[in-house]
């Protein structure tokens, strides 16, 4: 089909029509989409991102608490995250990021080690380690999946 016969055919189709068979094609994968498993961890990032302190409580963990090497300034810093944690976050989370947060300045090399493990674990799907050791592995891993993924690559601070 030339240009001149693209234009024609778009010209016969009003914006109404258009917008209908979006409206349908939209609705469509929402249907479609209801039927697919939601992961949890999908679930809580996505509580995080609606939480008004979901993020803040996010990056002030992973930079306050899994980042430093001192585990008694982590402890520090999660004890002053308390104020922050999210709200849509289950009671037994919730419970023990604050059983945490009060032990750890009292057992840092106990209470920030199981901290960081237990974050590592809901973020093990998003989170590569870019060092050089790990980077490759990595992404030769997700590639060989097969299953449709594409790979958007992005550092954040240092290699993680």
């Amino acid at each position: 089909m030339s240009l001149t016969d693209q234009h024609t055919t778009a010209a016969l189709v009003s914006p109404h029509e258009l917008a209908d068979e979006a409206i349908a094609l939209v609705r469509r994968w929402l249907a479609a989409s209801r039927e697919e498993p939601v992961d949890v961890s999908a679930q809580r990032l996505a509580g995080v991102l609606r939480d008004p302190h979901g993020l803040d409580f996010t990056v002030g963990f992973v930079d306050g608490v899994v980042r430093p090497e001192d585990v008694r300034v982590a402890a520090r810093n999660l004890a002053a995250l308390t104020p922050l944690i999210p709200g849509f976050l289950p009671l037994h989370l919730k419970a023990a990021i604050r059983l945490g947060a009060f032990a750890a300045p009292l057992v840092p090399q106990v209470v920030v080690p199981a901290a960081r493990m237990a974050l590592r674990s809901m973020v093990r799907h998003l989170i590569v380690d870019a060092s050089d050791r790990k980077l490759g592995d990595a992404i030769t891993s997700i590639r060989g999946r097969g299953d449709g993924i594409r790979l958007n690559v992005n550092l954040l601070g240092e290699a993680i």
